[in-house]
């Protein structure tokens, strides 16, 4: 069971949702994909199929057949959306909020799987969506995409395809503006730093809030991880600006800085020497047991609730920004903005949908509940 403090906790932040009604406008961009879900067989008699359970042990049959070949069979979950854009646009319309969302869901016609989106969501499509195949696994999932959509997707082409007019509507329009998915398009910094020197800075302070994730930045360069950390901080001149990762992407980024320090270093200790690299207001870290984040007041960290049986594993780090980009438009404190971006992603590992507000207090209390 929680602690009765932590029990409170939870209570008084179920008890905030109820009734709560969200007239905010929330701006996402830029990425998109067609994600086709898998389980893994790794034994199969008649019809009965028996999954591997983790990613090492999947690593372990693979290394076997080094030099042999051999055959893996997949079972399709699910055809859904994919792409960090799409998943936190329909997290944050489940939750109520109104979306723009730009990204690759097609062009000039929107491919038939992002037609499920919620109808809270307006779609701009920019290009054609990327093709990912995910693996899943009860401790993780391998992701396999191909991005070949994204070569020739830049600032240019966003201006050509939504007019500087419209999109700077959209951007007035919003409250947050959240910049996602760096690593996959080949021109994501000169997309956000187009975004920020035609539509962000023109416009002057006003208060609004951004929020960015990099995904995986294991594939690019240091110099470039650390000019995209640059470009992020030169939006806090406008506003609040919070950078997420998960444990993975910490490292990565902690040893793209010019000076790094000590590697064996705790995750707490490098996201503090990133954050101090930078000119931001957060710097959030969702590792998978628990969530921290770092501001000038110094580190505030909150312990989490593994989902035992998980229903879906991709877009769960989506869901986390959702539910944190909630508790910071409704300037809660920084421990509610954490538990609500774990309450938020929970939810949707579980059940296998990004929740509503009623959901997401269901999910609170079933904390509680369950410890």
């Amino acid at each position: 069971m929680a602690s009765k403090n932590a029990n409170d906790r939870l209570g008084k932040l179920a008890k905030k949702l109820d009734n709560l009604k969200l007239d905010q406008s929330i701006m996402i961009g830029f990425d998109g994909y067609v994600d086709s879900l898998y389980g893994v067989i790794h034994k199969k008699s008649g019809a009965e199929k028996q999954f591997f359970k983790d990613i090492s042990r999947f690593a372990d049959h693979i290394k076997g057949l080094s030099g042999k070949s051999g055959q893996v069979e997949l079972s399709l979950k699910e055809l859904k959306i994919g792409g960090n854009a799409p998943i936190m646009s329909q997290a944050m319309g489940a939750l109520g909020f109104q979306v723009h969302c730009l990204g690759t869901l097609g062009f000039p016609k929107i491919y038939p799987v992002f037609e499920d989106l919620h109808s809270n969501i307006q779609v701009h499509s920019l290009e054609n969506p990327g093709q990912s195949d995910a693996f899943e696994f009860q401790d993780g999932k391998l992701i396999f995409s191909d991005c070949g959509s994204f070569d020739d997707f830049n600032w240019e082409k966003v201006k050509e395809r939504i007019g500087l007019d419209d999109l700077n509507k959209i951007y007035l329009d919003s409250q947050l503006v959240a910049a996602v998915d760096w690593v996959n398009l080949p021109h994501a910094s000169d997309i956000w730093l187009g975004l920020f020197d035609e539509i962000v800075k023109p416009n002057g302070s006003l208060g609004k809030k951004f929020f960015f994730d990099l995904c995986d930045p294991s594939r690019k360069s240091n110099e470039e991880i650390r000019e995209v950390l640059q470009i992020i901080s030169r939006y806090s001149e406008f506003g609040e600006v919070t950078l997420g990762l998960n444990e993975n992407e910490t490292n990565i980024v902690f040893e793209a800085l010019e000076n790094p320090g000590n590697k064996d270093s705790s995750t707490e200790e490098k996201a503090e020497a990133i954050f101090d690299n930078m000119t931001i207001a957060c710097m959030l870290i969702h590792p998978v047991n628990r969530s921290f984040a770092v501001t000038h007041k110094g580190l505030v960290q909150v312990e989490g609730k593994l989902v035992a049986e998980p229903k879906i594993l991709t877009g769960g780090g989506d869901n986390f920004n959702a539910g944190y980009a909630l508790a910071c438009l409704l300037d809660l404190e920084m421990e509610e903005r954490l538990l609500l971006g774990m309450s938020c992603s929970g939810a949707y590992i579980q059940n296998g949908k990004s929740p509503d507000l009623s959901e997401l207090s269901q999910y609170l209390e079933s904390w509680m509940e369950r410890g």
